[in-house]
């Protein structure tokens, strides 16, 4: 009877545990707000609740052994065991994109939602779904307000990076980086892998990077690398991918017909349109055209371009616990070029490690080694080293009839600047190769609850070497120019800095937050170069390894530069109940780049933000889950010049000396002008901004509206002739910009099994010249592409924006009409009332350009604005699916409105002398018999080889650079937990992704994202001859041990 008796009781007691009465509870977001609508589930069943207006719920016949799972959409799902609780009081955490987010600042950190400035945050997860060989060409399109454009598709290359437009004409408008509170200049993104980036946050406004004062004038991206686990477990991870690149487009060119008929053009036009017996010997070897209508002939493009493959392996290791933390990563990345010789390989290596001394004191470090090789030579923007010109304008057919001459002058002319592109591009050996060596330090020190302590210093060396060998089968490597020849380039920068800083925060009466931060930082900078050249090389077998055997060397060149940087910051923070936000930065930065009286210079800032989503007649509405205003002004500058611009300069060099008593005795001369008042570039910059949430976070809308003013701009001024200097660097120019910016992020559908959330982004800006010299009212620029376009092509005029294009505007062909036969000069004369186009003589086919200011010729009172090669408006589109273990991303990128100087068509549409091929519009050219075309006349050049101002850069030649770009799509598949526990794996991710798939434009160029001009922001979306954006599509696997 006992023992029925204890059984009974048992089973009473487990059918207790089995089934609760009721389960109750509360949900609050981490700001300690209810949550209402948060879903309510008894996990692996459909029995659930949601919570009301008040955050509660209420769950019954629950057992103990059940598991409650809390989901609400921009939160983090909880799970909890119910057990023995009967009351549950559960805080949601935000996401990621939540307002709890913690965003990178200058030195320091601070959440999203106490932000008072116009700061930007990259998910590195879009970074590593590019297959792209560095992060920052996954960029584009990322971030409103910044602007990424590739100069061409080089591998390896780095892109023009401009945060709310350029604030410097003649200088670096590219943004400073600071990796791991570590400013960098001169930063190679290829010297971080993208898998090892935590956090990347870009700081737009002056209120947020005046902290950096001198060298945050253009903006600064901060990067977090990851650190090493916390809680005593050990990841290893892998992620290896492969794929294909390949040029999508082809220009098109002449066929073997068109060629020869056009070359038929080019010996007539030498004895007119009757020629007589003896048209030349060239013309000799193309009879009949028609025989060559089914001639394939060779697509030069076809040979120089390639499918290659793209290899990247990562490997990282993290471990640690709440004392120590380690953490290491390698990556090997190995791109051929899509052009034949060319590629770009790297390796980086990094550790990172911190060490919890004691309750008040913690150190750590970081150790880098990368190394990268960019092989190839550079082929875009001059046409004379130019592969596109020879493969555009190399012969596609040999002559199918000889009569002996073959060989002769008229095939292989000595003065002809085009070469065999395939034999160039297989003789010439370039390599620029880079190895960085990066090791930091740090200590921590809490010196009281409220007070801490940071030391750091930092010590790089980064040594780069290019060399450079033209055999014998390049047009460099011809006898008449240096013959076989080779160089040998070396730069080595060191950079040493410390910086110390002390932070207080402390919290009064719950209500009024205080943060402070003061410091010193202090770096140096040390620059050599090197330069050896030896030229008539007796043979090119040896290649770079024995320049040495060389009958003609060139005089060595060296140099030695550096430059030191003081400077004292600091920062207040203030906050009232976490509604009323203040923020006040200020540095002060001694550069010796400057005159002592110059040499210091202030940097204030000031920041203010309004929470009105945190107001009870705000939250009473319903509406808003977040709403806050941002409002901020501050100064900063750039100090990017040369080390001793401010200064007159001695220089010692080969041709400086005197013979006396045939004895020569070295001398010097003054190679600078000091200018004692130059000072920095200064930009003052307004900005007001609105942070919107909806439904909880589920949508999230950014609007911001920036001014920016950049003064004392550090422009070539002309000097009196009596100085011996026509120009010195002076403070005298002024650049505005104004822009409008709009990012919008939802969540568009979140299920159990299914989400989709969609980024958008666009930016617009406005750029004008305000002011620049006294007494000038523009500057012109040639972008010195050819030599014999030797005119302006580019103009920074008042009240227009920086780089306008500029030139002749094209009305016609001059036709018969326009002319009259002179018997006795065998020559056609304008009539009266028609306009000359500015050439001797002209004849009809010749171009007619508009004549301006209506005098009757063309000059360059007539030349104007033809282009503007800035966007209207430029952004993103992102569209991210999960469905269960799958994920999938779909990226949009665009520019509109942007002009494109198309100087291919310049060139390769011109008729040309010689044996030149061309674009096919060639083959549309003006003859009697073609008349109704705005390709002009082979006479108008090859006869009279004369040609007008400007020749022949005109309106003709520029192009609406619109796009839209399908710039990546990945899919991905990650294996279920329980495959994983068999396989003893944490996690196994398969995917596939591809990069500049589709490009929707009518520019008739490779790619509209070019920008090769030699001189920045004054020559802005030059294309000429630019390595052509290729397509990827790669496949991998990251893995998890």
């Amino acid at each position: 009877m006992k023992n029925i008796f204890s059984i009974m009781i048992l089973l009473c007691i487990g059918i207790s545990a089995m089934a609760q009465e009721k389960i109750t509870g509360i949900v609050l977001d981490d700001a300690g707000m209810p949550l209402p609508g948060v879903n309510v589930v008894i996990k692996h069943t459909t029995t659930g609740t949601i919570t009301n207006i008040d955050g509660e719920f209420v769950l019954e016949n629950v057992k103990s052994e059940d598991i409650l799972v809390f989901s609400f959409i921009s939160f983090k799902t909880v799970e909890k065991k119910v057990a023995e609780q009967s009351h549950f009081i559960i805080t949601l955490q935000s996401e990621s994109i939540g307002l709890n987010e913690v965003v990178a600042v200058g030195y320091g950190t601070t959440k999203k939602r106490d932000l008072t400035g116009a700061v930007a945050k990259v998910s590195p997860v879009d970074l590593v779904k590019s297959p792209t060989a560095n992060y920052d060409q996954a960029l584009a399109g990322r971030v409103a307000g910044v602007q990424v454009s590739s100069a061409d598709g080089t591998p390896g290359e780095g892109l023009n990076i401009v945060i709310r437009g350029g604030n410097s004409i003649t200088g670096d408008n590219s943004p400073l980086y600071v990796v791991d509170n570590i400013p960098l200049e001169d930063f190679d993104p290829a010297s971080i892998s993208s898998s090892d980036i935590k956090s990347f946050d870009v700081l737009k406004d002056a209120s947020a990077t005046a902290i950096y004062g001198s060298r945050g004038a253009n903006g600064v991206i901060i990067i977090t690398t990851k650190s090493g686990r916390t809680d005593g477990r050990t990841d290893i991870s892998v992620n290896a991918s492969s794929g294909l690149q390949w040029i999508p487009t082809r220009l098109e060119v002449l066929s073997p017909y068109e060629y020869v008929k056009y070359q038929k053009e080019v010996a007539y036009a030498k004895d007119g349109y009757n020629p007589s017996e003896n048209v030349g010997h060239f013309i000799k070897h193309w009879i009949d055209p028609e025989m060559y209508r089914d001639v394939k002939g060779t697509s030069w493009q076809d040979e120089i371009f390639q499918t290659s493959t793209i290899q990247n392996y990562n490997l990282s290791l993290s471990t640690g616990n709440k004392t120590t933390t380690l953490y290491y990563s390698g990556e090997f990345l190995n791109q051929e070029g899509t052009l034949i010789n060319t590629g770009f390989k790297k390796i980086n290596n990094r550790l990172k490690f911190t060490h919890k001394l004691n309750d008040k004191a913690q150190v750590g470090g970081n150790l880098q080694y990368s190394y990268n090789n960019r092989e190839g030579i550079n082929i875009a923007g001059n046409n004379y080293t130019s592969i596109i010109k020879d493969a555009i304008t190399f012969r596609p057919v040999e002559p199918l009839v000889s009569d002996g001459l073959v060989g002769g002058v008229d095939l292989n002319d000595p003065n002809d600047l085009r070469f065999n592109p395939v034999q160039t591009l297989t003789n010439t050996d370039r390599q620029r190769r880079q190895e960085v060596i990066r090791t930091d330090a740090f200590l921590n020190y809490k010196l009281t609850k409220t007070l801490s302590l940071r030391m750091s210093g930092v010590y790089q060396v980064d040594n780069r070497r290019e060399t450079l060998f033209y055999g014998k089968d390049t047009r460099e490597g011809t006898r008449g120019n240096d013959g076989i020849n080779g160089s040998v380039i070396n730069r080595r920068y060191q950079t040493l800095s410390t910086s110390n800083t002390l932070n207080f925060n402390k919290t009064y009466k719950k209500v009024h937050k205080v943060g402070a931060l003061a410091g010193i930082e202090i770096q140096d900078r040390v620059s050599e170069y090197s330069k050896l050249k030896n030229t008539q090389l007796p043979t090119d077998a040896f290649g770079i390894d024995k320049i040495s055997i060389g009958t003609a060397p060139t005089i060595p060149e060296t140099s030695k530069s550096g430059n030191s940087l003081l400077s004292y910051f600091g920062r207040v923070n203030y906050s009232y109940k976490q509604r009323y936000l203040l923020t006040a930065n200020f540095r002060a930065d001694g550069s010796s780049k400057f005159n002592k009286d110059n040499r210091w210079g202030y940097f204030p800032s000031f920041s203010a933000a309004w929470r009105m989503g945190e107001e009870d007649f705000i939250r009473n509405m319903g509406i808003f889950s977040n709403l806050k205003l941002r409002g901020g002004w501050g100064l900063t500058g750039n100090n990017r010049i040369g080390d001793f611009a401010a200064f007159n300069l001695l220089n010692v060099s080969s041709s400086s000396g005197y013979t006396f008593n045939e004895q020569y005795i070295p001398g010097a001369y003054q190679s600078n002008m000091g200018v004692p008042d130059l000072r920095w570039e200064t930009t003052a910059q307004v900005n007001v901004g609105i942070d919107m949430g909806f439904f909880n976070q589920r949508i999230q809308a950014v609007v911001d509206y920036y001014k920016k003013n950049t003064d004392d701009l550090l422009l070539n001024a002309e000097m009196a002739l009596s100085t011996g200097f026509n120009r010195v660097q002076q403070n005298v120019g002024e650049v505005e910009n104004q822009g409008l910016e709009l990012s919008l992020n939802t969540v568009n559908v979140k299920t159990k099994n299914f989400k989709w959330a969609t980024s958008f982004n666009i930016s617009f800006n406005k750029n004008k010249t305000i002011k620049l010299n006294r007494g000038q009212d523009a500057i012109y620029t040639n972008p010195d592409w050819a030599s014999s376009y030797n005119e302006y092509q580019y103009i920074t005029k008042v009240g227009e924006p920086v780089g306008m294009i500029y030139g002749l505007e094209y009305e016609r062909l001059y036709q018969y009409e326009d002319f009259v036969w002179d018997n006795k000069t065998q020559t056609y004369d304008l009539k009266e009332g028609v306009a000359d186009n500015g050439a001797r003589p002209v004849a009809p086919g010749s171009i007619m350009f508009k004549d301006q200011n209506g005098d009757g010729t063309i000059n360059e009172q007539d030349r104007v604005i033809i282009g503007d090669p800035h966007p209207d408006h430029f952004g993103g589109l992102t569209n991210d699916f999960q469905w269960k273990n799958f994920d999938c991303q779909v990226f949009f990128q665009w520019s509109v409105g942007h002009d494109i100087l198309n100087a291919n068509r310049i060139e390769f549409e011109q008729p040309q002398a010689r044996t030149n091929s061309g674009l096919v519009g060639l083959a549309n050219l003006w003859t009697p018999n073609n008349t109704n075309t705005d390709v002009n006349t082979i006479r108008y050049q090859t006869v009279y080889g004369k040609a007008p101002k400007g020749n022949n850069v005109d309106d003709r030649y520029i192009e609406d650079g619109t796009y839209l770009k399908l710039k990546t799509v990945s899919l991905g598949y990650t294996l279920p937990e329980t495959l994983l526990t068999k396989l003893g794996l944490k996690k196994c991710r398969v995917y596939v992704s591809g990069q500049n798939l589709v490009t929707w434009t009518n520019y008739s160029g490779y790619d509209p994202d070019v920008s090769v001009g030699k001189y920045g922001a004054l020559t802005p979306h030059l294309d000429y001859s630019a390595y052509p954006q290729s397509s990827i599509f790669s496949g991998g696997v990251e893995v998890t041990f």
